[in-house]
This record gives C-alpha cells, sequence and structure tokens, in this order.
C-alpha cells in the first residue's frame, strides 16, 4: 500500500550491510544545479543560487516529468530511481489529504502546519515555474503544482541530512546541511528504536577487490543492520524519534502509544521552551517557571512576602490545570463527523491519542502568560495528574485539604453577592 518496500530472500545474520549507495547516484543540491544549468541554460544560474534547497532538488525532479523520459536528455538521469517511488496517489501527507479529511484535524496544530506548508510549498512552486517559463512556456504549463508536491513530498518523507555524506556520518542536521535523496538506501520503511547504523567507504588502491565486493572506485554510503532476520522478514531503517505530528505531516503515517511524542511549553516573555513527554517527564522545568510567575506576579501587586510559599504553588497548580483542561476541551472529536479513508481515521486516532493543540485563549494566557506549541492527549492528562498532585503536597503543608479552598471560594462568592445585593438595594 505504501510503495516498495525490502525483504529478505534468506535468512541474515547481525551487523550485515543490506544496501549501499556510491556518492555519484545521491540526488544532491550541487548535482540539481550543474544538471539544471544544462537543461535550461547558464542564464538561470542566478536564480538557481537565490533558490533553496529544496526548489532547486524539487526543480531537478519536475524536470523529468517534464521533458519526460523518452526525452534523452542526458543530465536527468534519476528515471529509474523515480519510477520506484509510490505514486501521488498512494501518498497521504495532510497535503493529500480530501478537505473532508483536513477538516478532521481542524483545531489542532497539525491543521495549521499543513496549511502553512502548503502557503510556503506553492510560493516556492511558483518561483520554480517562473524560472522555467522563462526558459519555454509550453515547459511551464507542465510544471504543475501536482508535480511539484509531489516531489516535495519524496524529499519531505525520504531524505537525509547531506551530513550522511561526510567522512563522520550523522543524521542529525546542521545549519550547513540540506536534504539530500538517496536511492536505494530510501527504500527501507520506518522501525522505531532499530539498531542501525551508517558508513562511508572511500576508495582504498592498496585493498585489491573481490568480484563480490562493491566498487569503491569512489565513496559509497552503506546501512548496517544489528539485528538478524529470518526469511522472507522486512528490513527496516530507523529514520530516529520522532513524534506523530512530524510523521504524519512528513511522511504521511503514524505509530500507535508513540513514545517519542512530546508536548513544548513555553512561558510567555521567556526564550526557554520545555519538552515534556509521557508520564510528565520534563515538567519540572516548567513547574518551576509557573511558580516564579505568580511569586513575581504577587510582589508587583504589592504582596508582602509572608513565607508561605504554598499560596504561590496552589494558584500555579490552579493554573496548570486550567491550562491542561482548556487543551483537552479543544481536542477533536474521535470517531470524526465527516468521512475520511481508513488510512487517515488510523492516523487520526493515533494523533488524538497524542495530540497537537492550539494556543491557550487569552484568558489563560492573562493569568499565566503560557502558550503552548504542541501538545498530546497523554501528556496532557500527566500534566494535569502532577498539577493535582502539586495542590495536594502544597495545601498538605498548609494543613488545609482542597475542600477547604473550594469552601473559602465560595464564602468569598456569597459575600460579594450579598455586598451586590446590598448596594442595588440602596440604589
Amino acid at each position: 500500500p505504501s510503495g516498495f518496500s525490502v525483504r529478505t530472500r534468506e535468512p541474515l545474520q547481525p551487523d550485515i550491510t543490506v544496501v549501499s549507495t556510491p556518492f555519484s547516484l545521491a540526488i544532491t543540491l550541487e548535482l540539481a544545479r550543474n544538471a539544471l544549468r544544462e537543461v535550461l541554460g547558464e542564464d538561470v544560474n542566478a536564480r538557481l543560487l537565490s533558490m533553496s534547497e529544496r526548489e532547486v532538488i524539487c526543480l531537478y525532479v519536475c524536470m523529468h516529468w517534464v521533458l519526460g523520459e523518452t526525452s534523452g536528455t542526458p543530465s536527468l538521469r534519476h528515471f529509474p530511481y523515480l519510477n520506484t517511488l509510490p505514486s501521488p496517489t498512494k501518498l497521504r501527507t495532510p497535503l493529500h489529504f480530501t478537505d473532508d479529511e483536513l477538516q478532521a484535524f481542524k483545531g489542532t496544530n497539525l491543521f495549521g502546519a499543513t496549511l502553512d506548508r502548503r502557503r510556503q510549498w506553492m510560493q516556492e512552486w511558483q518561483r520554480c515555474k517562473e524560472v522555467v517559463k522563462g526558459v519555454d512556456e509550453k515547459w511551464a504549463e507542465d510544471f504543475t503544482w501536482e508535480r511539484y508536491l509531489t516531489a516535495a513530498t519524496y524529499l519531505s518523507s525520504r531524505a537525509f541530512p547531506s551530513s550522511v555524506l561526510s567522512r563522520t556520518p550523522s543524521l542529525k542536521p546542521s545549519s550547513a546541511s540540506y536534504p539530500v535523496l538517496l536511492p536505494g538506501i530510501d527504500a527501507l520503511n520506518h522501525s522505531r528504536a532499530q539498531p542501525v547504523s551508517w558508513l562511508v567507504t572511500y576508495p582504498d588502491p592498496s585493498h585489491p577487490q573481490a568480484e563480490s565486493e562493491i566498487s569503491t572506485s569512489e565513496p559509497i554510503i552503506s546501512l548496517v543492520l544489528h539485528s538478524s532476520h529470518g526469511t522472507g522478514s522486512e528490513l527496516f531503517n530507523n529514520y530516529g524519534p520522532k513524534p506523530n505530528s512530524e510523521l504524519i505531516l512528513g511522511y504521511g503515517f503514524s505509530l500507535p502509544n508513540n513514545p517519542d511524542d512530546t508536548i513544548v511549553l513555553q512561558l510567555g516573555g521567556s526564550p526557554k521552551k520545555w519538552e515534556v513527554t509521557r508520564d510528565a517527564k520534563g515538567i519540572d522545568g516548567v513547574w518551576e517557571e509557573v511558580v516564579d510567575v505568580m511569586r513575581n506576579s504577587a510582589g508587583e501587586a504589592g504582596y508582602e512576602d509572608d513565607g508561605e510559599d504554598w499560596q504561590d504553588e496552589v494558584e500555579a497548580a490552579g493554573i496548570l490545570q486550567e491550562m491542561t483542561q482548556v487543551l483537552m476541551d479543544r481536542l477533536p472529536p474521535f470517531p470524526p463527523v465527516v468521512p475520511v479513508r481508513e488510512e487517515v481515521k488510523v492516523m487520526l486516532d493515533h494523533y488524538l491519542e497524542g495530540q497537537s493543540c492550539p494556543h491557550l485563549d487569552d484568558r489563560v494566557l492573562w493569568r499565566a502568560g503560557i502558550c503552548v506549541l504542541v501538545g498530546q492527549r497523554a501528556i496532557l492528562e500527566s500534566i494535569m495528574n502532577f498539577a493535582i498532585q502539586k495542590e495536594d503536597i502544597a495545601l498538605a503543608q498548609a494543613g488545609q485539604t482542597r475542600l477547604d479552598i473550594v469552601e473559602e471560594e465560595e464564602e468569598e462568592e456569597e459575600e460579594e453577592e450579598e455586598e451586590e445585593e446590598e448596594s442595588e438595594a440602596r440604589v
């Protein structure tokens, strides 16, 4: 259903190199620029240098489809690779959702991120199309949005950082790295925590090669799997720890009960971002900041520090509970009320279990200055439990219970109502 996969014909022992790709077959920024200069002419060089890496590589991929495999253009030499990739009808990222399917995610950060990505990619497509139009208007007509969307989706779902092509390969992107496509290696699907290694081999003139060995007349990059596999087993790569929001947006699939899901919390005016995972791991830093906000607010309001920290902690716990409840109340319904395909429904189910949430409303922002960038149901529930426990601890220190606080609040409300009634009576 998702295109090609790689399986064994015979049992494989651990630490086996299962696929290797020569550097010359990789679709890199340099290869794409050189090919486009040959296809579109040297006059486009300045425009190519001003374009992003994604625009240049997507333009290179699209020109294969614009000119066609029968054009015989030697610079466009990745037809065999592109022919192995899933067809556009099989792509399932949110930009390939129907309107109803996208509406099922409305109210989440993924919905907004999809609209932002579509807007950004359409702007890129228009810039690329203008470059092609300056060379040949017929080519520009064939340079459609659907083709650019397909190329950009291939890049988002299959690309590796260019740092994997260094002598010390790394999957961690940097400011100097950019996405590259590695034919063959990217055929392996994802399995979380699959033990793999990347190996870059450079030619060694002093080492005579056996006929069974891959030619190392140029550098090659290889993928080594460290687990054993039986006959007929699918071989998997490890794309790294990614939350479902990233998997759905960039790849078009999700994982149930994804342990890599996170929620990112940031206090207003603070540059610090806190990643909180399941079981509220990482929430301690958030808690300390919220408590500090309460203390500072009390000081700015002119209240003297009476040494009773429990009051600040009770207020902070209340804010965390209120914030979390607002986010949980905004989760979209499941099952969705609009028609969606089964595979999209599965992603929605996984995502709502660990789902991104929108910004807090003004009331909560005013009280705590807290902004939630990403959220998940399981994590939100763990934060709620954490806040309740903190409130219980603070009240216990004061010799009170939550019931005492509720009774005090009710008494205050009754006094306010009596004062209002007396005031109305006087009027």
